[in-house]
């Protein structure tokens, strides 16, 4: 186990993450799809909203941010290491997360149901530290500091701790659970660098879509496909794409291009966890949340557009609260 100075020590080496807001503010729009799928709790949600309120008000230069993307003659993507607050005031760092081994695990787009996430409840890591708020100084984030509050913390069955680990607790017969991940510090060089992360191949068991619009106006719409051979095809394609630094992309506007060519795609697998892809132009593929695009194999991205376009769209009456 790793004492206080050598979590200082870590955190040290950590660099910062550009474009951050951006991230956060296409997260916080995700509309919440199924009943059955849960979230941590006010906790969270604020400190996504606390970002988006910050950066609108000191701009994304005052962020004190380096370059988060270095695109070397590889071809590869280095995505940094966070760097955690220099200052007290640093609110536009704030996020949803867990120190955990020196590192840090912010909040994921993919979700699970509530029987689900006991399934996949591992080994028990700890328990949080609340209070990292957007007072908090660099020597607050400790171990198992976090900004969710006072919660366990657990490895998830399938995959590495060292990408993924879920917080879990249960109150009055409800479960309340949430995924964080590892999105920082990885050296992609294909799309297994990171997607294979997330267990896609051979486990996807169901596929539903959104239209761009449905899902940025949190409307339920939805589109299924089925799990079939261009789904598997697919899923084979993306482990094989090739990187592009995020931010260059979004500096030469594809988050702008037309938005009938955007779509948020679902991929169930057989755990119960639902992975989001949103799919651009150019057959471009952003795992929601992660800082990389993904250039997928024209062929095989361009049949599972067409299987979209095919299919029938319904709309679902929202979820219980």
């Amino acid at each position: 186990m790793m004492n206080r100075q050598d979590y200082q020590e870590a955190i040290d080496s950590i660099v910062p993450e550009q474009g951050m807001e951006e991230r956060i503010r296409r997260a916080a729009s995700a509309p919440k799809k199924r009943k059955r799928l849960i979230t941590y709790g006010a906790a969270s949600l604020a400190a996504v909203c606390l970002i988006v309120w910050a950066v609108a008000q000191v701009g994304p230069e005052r962020l004190n941010t380096l370059d988060l993307f270095v695109q070397p003659a590889s071809d590869a993507v280095v995505i940094p290491k966070i760097k955690l607050p220099k200052k007290s005031n640093a609110s536009a760092d704030m996020i949803g997360l867990v120190v955990y081994e020196g590192n840090i695990y912010t909040q994921t787009s993919t979700r699970m149901g509530a029987a689900d996430a006991k399934q996949l409840r591992g080994e028990r890591l700890g328990r949080t530290k609340g209070g990292i708020d957007e007072w908090s100084k660099k020597t607050d984030y400790e171990e198992l500091a976090s900004s969710i509050g006072v919660t366990d913390i657990f490895a998830v069955n399938g995959y590495d701790e060292g990408f993924r680990i879920m917080s879990y607790h249960e109150e009055n017969g409800e479960i309340y659970a949430e995924l964080y991940e590892k999105l920082n510090g990885l050296t992609i060089h294909t799309g297994e660098d990171l997607i294979g992360k997330l267990k896609l191949k051979d486990r996807v068991q169901s596929v539903t879509w959104q239209p761009y619009n449905a899902w940025y106006n949190s409307k339920t719409e939805y589109g299924e496909l089925a799990t079939d051979g261009v789904i598997d095809s697919f899923v084979a394609a993306l482990y094989e794409a090739k990187p592009f630094d995020r931010d260059r992309l979004n500096a030469e506007g594809i988050y702008d291009q037309d938005k009938r060519l955007q779509k948020m795609l679902y991929l169930t697998l057989e755990d119960g966890t639902e992975v989001q892809l949103w799919l651009f132009p150019d057959n471009y593929v952003m795992y929601v949340g992660a800082p990389v695009f993904f250039q997928v194999e024209e062929q095989a991205y361009q049949a599972l557009w067409n299987e979209m376009e095919q299919a029938d769209v319904t709309k679902n009456e929202p979820a219980a609260s």
